[in-house]
């Protein structure tokens, strides 16, 4: 019975002396991106009829399945004439698709895409390699693949896709390098620390062509290599994480430094219970996660975002927000970042320090938080150890007297 009440005791200890790994989170938003819960995946229908080969049919689930494995894209296989009541064939008729075998990429939001899996003409034989050239372009293009390393080591990637119009690309610049400015100057008061800050990457107007895909992830349309009906606006996005689109889209006079800045700032946030969970998970693009990259992250956050132990503490963490899918990345409809007019020229910009004294004025307001609560747990923990205490006080004192 002695070593009973020893070994309650040192428990009531332990638990009054570790109360922060159990109620505080230890993960920033950045980190928290990283792990892939496939709550958002991407869907490719691969879609065949009775007169598609069945060797042909067979080339096109292995091959896809097997591309697919490293990507947060899904492969499914659907006969259009065994399967008509399947939910993908209406994506069909939208993107009036007659021909077969076809491939359709849809969005976690519904968006859908054709995906080129034939060329006209070309023989049966031909069908393998275009199908793999095919995935390829849907998992790759060259800003994609640069976004993804820099999210992987870097604070997060500030995408700048240009317009025709050189001023309003050389304004939107500015506020994209200003906001990264500002928020590298205010890295060393991030409540976890992030070894680099964030990165620009630009989509020049000559490159739009190779980025069909990263374009209609974002929402945008394109036509004729350029941005149908928004040609003339620059747009910019924030990625965070495994390439995770974060807040909405800024266009035209909306990208600036203040607008970049509230985003970006999101990143470096734990996910503390003050937090709008929604924020922790965003919408990712569709691409190839591979080994390199895996290893990359790993290395830069000092964990295994895969390590099942920290999905589940994550899967947690998130469950706590909210309990469904917000659909768009974020759930736009109610959480928006909201656009600030551009400043006029009868308006004073704020100076850097008045920028800074507002950060740290809502980072001390965090502080305050953070620390009420530690204290509301170390009392708690305090009461429970004195109760034990109490407890063994008088076991002893019986003990003896019996």
């Amino acid at each position: 019975m002695a070593e009973i009440s020893r070994l309650i005791l040192i428990a009531c200890i332990c638990c009054c002396l570790h109360p922060f790994p159990a109620f505080a989170c230890r993960y920033n938003v950045r980190e928290v991106g990283f792990v892939d819960l496939g709550i958002e995946q991407y869907h490719l229908y691969g879609f065949v009829d009775k007169n598609t080969p069945a060797e042909i049919a067979s080339s096109f689930e292995q091959i896809s399945y097997a591309a697919l494995l490293e990507s947060n894209i899904q492969f499914e296989i659907v006969d259009v004439n065994q399967q008509r009541d399947h939910l993908a064939i209406k994506y069909l008729d939208s993107l009036q698709i007659r021909t077969f075998p076809s491939a359709v990429l849809v969005s976690p939001d519904g968006q859908s895409l054709a995906v080129p899996v034939t060329k006209p003409g070309s023989a049966a034989r031909d069908f393998e390699q275009t199908l793999r050239s095919a995935i390829d372009n849907v998992l790759s293009s060259p800003k994609r693949n640069e976004i993804l390393q820099q999210v992987s080591k870097a604070y997060g990637v500030v995408l700048l896709i240009e317009a025709a119009d050189q001023q309003q690309n050389k304004k939107a610049k500015e506020a994209a390098r200003s906001a990264i400015e500002q928020v590298a100057g205010q890295m060393e008061y991030l409540p976890k620390p992030i070894a680099h800050p964030p990165v620009l990457v630009e989509v020049s107007q000559e490159s739009l062509s190779q980025e069909k895909v990263l374009l209609w992830s974002l929402g945008l349309e394109t036509e004729n290599s350029k941005l149908k009906t928004q040609n003339s606006e620059p747009h910019a996005v924030v990625l965070y994480g495994r390439a995770r689109w974060v807040g909405p889209i800024f266009k035209g006079e909306q990208i600036t430094q203040d607008n970049l800045t509230a985003v970006l700032f999101v990143i470096g946030e734990d996910c503390e219970c003050d937090l709008d969970h929604r924020w922790l998970q965003g919408t990712m693009l569709p691409a190839r996660w591979d080994e390199n990259l895996q290893a990359q992250a790993a290395e830069s956050l000092g964990f295994d975002p895969e390590n099942p132990t920290i999905k589940t503490e994550i899967s947690w963490i998130i469950g706590r927000g909210t309990s469904s899918y917000p659909g768009v990345p974020l759930g736009y409809q109610e959480l928006v970042v909201e656009p600030g007019p551009a400043s006029t020229s009868d308006e004073r910009p704020a100076t850097s320090d008045e920028r800074r004294g507002t950060r740290d004025e809502g980072r001390v307001t965090r502080d305050e938080r953070r620390w009420t609560f530690h204290a509301v747990v170390i009392i708690a923990g305090a009461t429970v150890l004195i109760t034990a205490i109490g407890l063994y006080i008088v076991f002893r004192a019986a003990r003896r007297k019996s």
